[in-house]
């Protein structure tokens, strides 16, 4: 399904659990999804639809809700997610409205280097609502969104616009990261 965004044209797909794949629509135009999640279950129904769960989520960040997804814990049953993937995203969840965090803060939190957190936050596969756009640079500089640094602008600015203030990266604590996951050994 494509869900007109304020930020141009998304691509969604949706199992009954809730999102799989919120991305630009340029980034995934050549990506046939039914192949891709055919490779995890060979046997999977797909149709097309509204993808419900997906769009409410998006209707409400887009009007100024705060409340962040829990973590979709149904994304490994249909995509392949290996345990360093997981670790960041949850971390990204835990990163506040209006806030940002920079490679290196989430990579102290995780126990990986940066580099290996921006490769795996690119690899996120549900943009905005994992919200991939809030990690800067160490030095706060704008770097490194899929969706092009301009629609991270935008999406930032959304967010300082709805948010009560905005929350520097030293103010952000990983408060919800589950305590029991640690960083998987990547060597």
């Amino acid at each position: 399904m494509v869900y007109e965004s304020p930020l141009g044209p998304l691509t969604l797909v949706e199992a009954e659990e809730g999102p799989l794949v919120v991305a630009f629509a340029e980034r995934t135009q050549a990506t046939e999804w039914p192949d891709v999640l055919r490779r995890r279950l060979s046997t999977l129904h797909i149709q097309a639809g509204r993808c419900p769960r997906s769009t409410g989520w998006l209707d409400a960040y887009f009007a100024g809700s705060k409340r962040a997804i829990p973590y979709p814990e149904h994304l490994s049953r249909y995509l392949e997610v290996t345990a360093a993937e997981e670790v960041v995203w949850r971390s990204l969840l835990t990163i506040p409205f209006g806030a940002t965090a920079s490679y290196r803060g989430v990579g102290a939190r995780t126990g990986l280097h940066p580099r290996a957190v921006g490769r795996l936050t690119g690899a996120n596969p549900i943009a905005i609502l994992i919200p991939c756009h809030r990690i800067v640079g160490a030095n706060g500089r704008l770097v490194g969104y899929g969706g092009g640094l301009d629609r991270k602008r935008q999406l930032l600015d959304h967010e300082i616009r709805f948010g009560d203030e905005l929350l520097r990266s030293e103010e952000w604590e990983p408060h919800d990261i589950d305590k029991t996951m640690t960083a998987p050994d990547l060597s």
